[in-house]
């Protein structure tokens, strides 16, 4: 089920059998953060655990890197660049480049304390280690012997790295410069032309050093003899000036010694540093999810789809791909800031809701993490529903091991009938009245109600033959998406969607599976009616007290009943309490704090820059605009100001605007309904 191990941070970050799963969280580690792990690893805290699911392919063991990604990345990047080091170091320790190396180290150790509350440092000995092992003024290293990982050594030596490279310009930085030998060789392998000028690159020269270390072990040389250097210089480059280059190597020798030892101790280091392992192997989606939770407690959670992506079978590539779908999947990765060579069968669901388009059922959402992961889990639940006739865990993800499936001609199939039938809804009345609103059913509900409208209302599509015109199939088509539009916001109004929501759904599929085709049962007026009886009566619903959010759907529902469409843009649209929030505040009104929110007291009010009703009454409103928007949308009159800016008449405008409620939510509803 489970194995754990440690493992060699050097191993771990070259691994090539560790690969990343399709969908990867978004680097977010800062440059402290980094920093504040390679303080653990200098020195020797444990640098955590990290979660592989481990899968045999065609004979081959593959990791699958859930968990860990960006510890990973942050000690990759150490091995291959030390100069990452230096970088993370000037932000968390807040140097600047003309600072002096004692300043540095002043700044260094302060942070250091500050950090890991490092009681058993004194000044004198911070003085000494400053002195000792200072790169710049004697080129000295810390050699094997004197490096105490327990004690403060491992953090001297990270310090002096920090050291080696300060002073860094345009051309070079400290550990680059000894290196500097362009004026007697061409094409240096380490170093960028940019605009006539030689830009030394760390990295490239520790990969140049890495070489050379293999090149004297390979012939038996000593690497810190400048011979043996200028030979391997000689192997990679065409050295123009060979004694003016002997000679530079001679006086350099010192400083290119201590940084090609510091390349060998920071490998070492990495090598002989271990990071926990945990391999998963055949678990499901909620196992994986769970043992993430119980290790990673102060992280984001592992979704059921993250886990999906590292599955062979979700990485099944997907041959004959349309260029909509291509194009769908390279912004995907834009969006999540990695590359990918092959469509395979995960990025479907993943790219579902894109490829439908905005409309009505689904928000717009965000590129926040957790927005974007909620987005990616609602694409294989909707599918998983229409597919698999359910929404939970297990059912998205067999869809993966359906060879039934012809992905990419049902997929592509799935998206334009989806698309169809999403404009066929636009098409009718009542929906043309709520798309004016600029807002969906999630928005004003939940993300399960929204995917169980969804879902119900494309098998009922798909068994009336899919209508796209204005036959009778059509017209019923159009009945029941009112009728179970209706009905969710009954049932999200009453909480009858508290629980498993997955299981609620999973019901009302299996009804509309076993049930006749025809026209829903529509909600009962006298339902509605009893609902806006307990909220005049005690600003309750079932029995749990009311919210604005509560009452928000049912606001909206009422407005598009009453076939009134808002404001075209650029107007904003805001919930507005008639009677305002502060004078029920102020009042010693009992249950104010829920009374204040009842349907009674709200309308939805079309919002001008720099003209708002806001918290006034409405006998301060002078605004002659915003007296017209009252009037359309809140259905008061300037005559009726006076009335209902006096708190002790609340009661009375309640049941005045009650019966309003009561005939849109009665006939008016009956007739959008059959018509």
């Amino acid at each position: 089920m489970y194995t754990i191990k440690p493992e060699s941070v050097k191993t771990f970050v070259l691994d090539r059998n560790i690969k990343l799963p399709r969908f990867q969280r978004k680097q977010t580690w800062t440059e402290k953060k980094n920093f504040q792990l390679c303080i653990s690893l200098f020195k020797q805290y444990p640098l955590g655990v990290t979660i592989l699911s481990v899968e045999e392919k065609n004979g081959k063991t593959i990791r699958w890197l859930l968990d860990g990604r960006q510890r990973r990345n942050a000690l990759l990047q150490v091995y291959e660049n030390p100069e990452n080091i230096y970088i993370w170091a000037r932000k968390f320790i807040g140097f600047k480049n003309n600072d002096q190396p004692d300043e540095i180290g002043d700044r260094f150790w302060e942070k250091i304390q500050e950090y890991i509350e490092y009681d058993d440092i004194d000044n004198a000995d911070i003085e000494d280690n400053n002195d000792v092992n200072d790169y710049e003024s004697s080129g000295a290293f810390v050699t094997d012997e004197n490096i105490d990982l327990d004690g403060n050594t491992g953090l001297d030596f990270l310090l002096e790295i920090i050291k080696i490279f300060h002073n860094k310009s345009l051309t070079n930085n400290g550990f680059t410069k000894p290196f500097d030998i362009c004026k007697y060789v061409r094409t240096l392998p380490y170093a960028d032309n940019n605009r006539g000028a030689n830009m030394l690159s760390s990295k490239k020269l520790k990969n140049f050093l890495d070489e050379y270390r293999k090149y004297c072990d390979l012939e038996n040389f000593n690497y810190e003899q400048m011979q043996s250097f200028y030979q391997f210089i000689g192997s990679r480059c065409d050295i123009t000036e060979p004694d003016k280059l002997k000679q530079f190597l001679e006086m350099k020798k010192s400083d290119i010694v201590s940084r090609i030892n510091l390349i060998e101790r920071i490998d070492n280091l990495l090598a002989n540093s271990t990071i926990g392992l945990i391999e998963v192997k055949n678990l499901s989606p909620v196992d994986s999810q769970k043992i993430f939770n119980i290790i990673n407690t102060e992280g984001e959670k592992l979704t059921a789809v993250e886990v999906l992506s590292a599955k062979p079978s979700w990485n099944t590539i997907i041959s004959n791909v349309s260029d909509e779908m291509k194009n769908a999947v390279n912004e995907l990765y834009e969006r999540i800031g990695t590359n990918y060579v092959d469509v395979v069968k995960w990025d479907l669901p993943a790219t579902l809701l894109r490829r439908i388009g905005n409309n009505f059922i689904v928000k717009k959402f965000s590129d926040s993490a957790t927005d974007f992961a909620k987005e990616i889990t609602f694409g294989f639940k909707l599918i998983a529903g229409i597919w698999n006739f359910g929404v939970k865990k297990e059912d998205y993800e067999s869809l993966s091991i359906n060879r039934n499936i012809n992905w990419a001609n049902e997929y592509e199939e799935l998206v334009y009938d989806l698309k169809s039938m999403i404009k066929l809804m636009e098409s009718f009345n009542y929906f043309e009245f709520f798309k004016t609103w600029r807002t969906s059913i999630m928005e004003l509900t939940s993300e399960s109600i929204a995917l169980n409208f969804f879902i119900i209302m494309f098998l009922d599509w798909k068994r009336k033959g899919k209508p796209i015109g204005n036959n009778l199939k059509a017209k019923m088509f159009g009945k029941n998406c009112l009728i179970l539009w209706d009905k969710l916001i009954y049932e999200y109004v009453s909480t009858l969607w508290r629980g498993s929501a997955d299981a609620k759904i999973a019901a009302n599929i299996g009804s509309i599976k076993n049930e006749p085709d025809g026209l829903f049962t529509q909600t009962e007026s006298s339902k509605w009616l009893q609902i806006f009886d307990e909220i005049e009566s005690s600003a309750k619903i079932m029995g749990n007290k009311i919210s604005e959010a509560m009452m928000k759907p049912i606001l909206y529902h009422f407005y598009c009943l009453k076939s009134i469409s808002a404001p075209t843009d650029p107007y904003s649209i805001e919930i507005d309490h008639i009677i305002p929030q502060t004078l029920f505040e102020n009042s010693t009104i009992n249950d104010k704090e829920h009374i204040k929110d009842s349907i009674f007291n709200l309308g939805l009010l079309p919002k001008k820059e720099n003209i708002s009703k806001t918290n006034k009454r409405l006998i301060e409103i002078t605004d002659d605009w915003l007296k017209d928007q009252i009037a359309n949308y809140e259905f008061v009159t300037p005559d009726q100001y006076q009335f209902y800016s006096d708190i002790t008449n609340y009661k009375t405008i309640f049941a005045q605007r009650k019966r309003l409620f009561a005939e849109v939510f009665g006939d008016l509803r009956d007739q959008k309904i059959n018509n």
